[in-house]
């Protein structure tokens, strides 16, 4: 089945800024939805148009946008992964509050949100197509 306005879409994506910042994304990150339903850009819902299962496209979604996509919460894009071996900081709930817990030997990535006025490119797999 065809994707077209109406139909609900299981997608696979990855997302990348011009620059090669890579949105970080399992490849398990999955969005379903309606087309048409503004729940993610009109860029992004017009790109998949015609797509079947199994077809992959790159769609570009423009900066003003961007920000109607559902990211999960806490989301970020890798800036940088150089920190030095060794050293790194996590926060977690504790009996008395958070607590920073050192993490020696396990590399960190340095991660920034969506810098604002960037066009994203999703790389998109249709995973199944339906009826609504």
């Amino acid at each position: 089945m065809e994707t077209g306005t109406g139909k609900t879409v299981n997608i696979r994506y990855k997302c990348r800024l011009e620059d090669g910042r890579v949105y970080l994304v399992g490849e398990r990150n999955t969005l379903e939805f309606v087309v048409g339903d503004g729940r993610v850009p009109p860029a992004l819902e017009q790109g998949l148009l015609g797509m079947v299962p199994g077809d992959h496209r790159i769609v570009r979604v423009p900066a003003a946008e961007a920000n109607l996509f559902p990211f999960p919460i806490g989301s970020h894009f890798a800036f940088s992964t150089e920190r030095s071996p060794g050293v790194a900081y996590d926060f977690g709930p504790g009996a008395g509050g958070d607590v920073s817990l050192s993490l020696p030997g396990r590399p960190r990535e340095y991660r920034e949100p969506l810098p604002a006025g960037h066009d994203v490119f999703f790389e998109v797999e249709i995973l199944s197509v339906e009826d609504r």
